[in-house]
């Protein structure tokens, strides 16, 4: 199965209107637990993306030694 590619700043950019939803202190009960679970599965995306570029850059770096 092979895994579809995270766009950062499209994750990024649909967690910041989350955030935004959940502060405009609009949504009901049900709808901020909804919008929190995605929240924190976009966070742990951008988590493993952040780590994967962070392993790539050091990568790059070792070999330039």
């Amino acid at each position: 199965m092979a895994t579809k590619p995270v766009n950062y700043q499209k994750l990024n950019s649909e967690l910041e209107q989350i955030l935004a939803q959940m502060q405009s202190g609009e949504l009901d009960i049900d709808e901020s637990i909804k919008l929190y679970e995605r929240g924190q599965k976009i966070v742990k995306e951008l988590q493993t993306y952040l780590k994967a570029t962070e392993n790539k850059i050091s990568k790059v770096q070792a070999s330039k030694k």
